[in-house]
């Protein structure tokens, strides 16, 4: 299943990456970015990049930035999960030490011959 699964995702996969490396050669022409929203005229802070490259990190800076709100939306989650976590271990330790009561307890009862 594992296998299929990973030629599903190759068969997918190859056909967006090569028309994505297409994209990337048909469109090589510079664009101007400018990262002053006041003065586009100003030179210290304007990159001169390749097409693709202003998409590709468009994309990287969307990915990017629905990670964090991913992660951040789940983080009552997490909070549970981390609660349930040592409220299990508290129980555990406590059935722990409730057994270990248990056995002194039915050892003291036997008495000294079954020691």
């Amino acid at each position: 299943m594992a296998r299929l699964a990973w030629l599903l995702k190759w068969i997918i996969l190859l056909p967006l990456l090569v028309v994505a490396a297409l994209l990337a050669v048909a469109n090589d022409q510079t664009a101007i970015v400018h990262l002053n929203p006041f003065d586009s005229g100003d030179q210290v802070l304007s990159l001169e990049l390749a097409l693709y490259q202003v998409a590709f990190a468009a994309f990287a800076l969307g990915a990017i930035a629905g990670a964090l709100v991913m992660w951040n939306g789940q983080r009552k989650y997490r909070r549970q999960a981390r609660r349930q976590r040592n409220e299990a271990a508290r129980w555990q330790a406590r059935a722990t030490r409730a057994e270990e009561e248990r056995q002194e307890s039915a050892a003291l009862l036997a008495g000294p011959a079954h020691r």
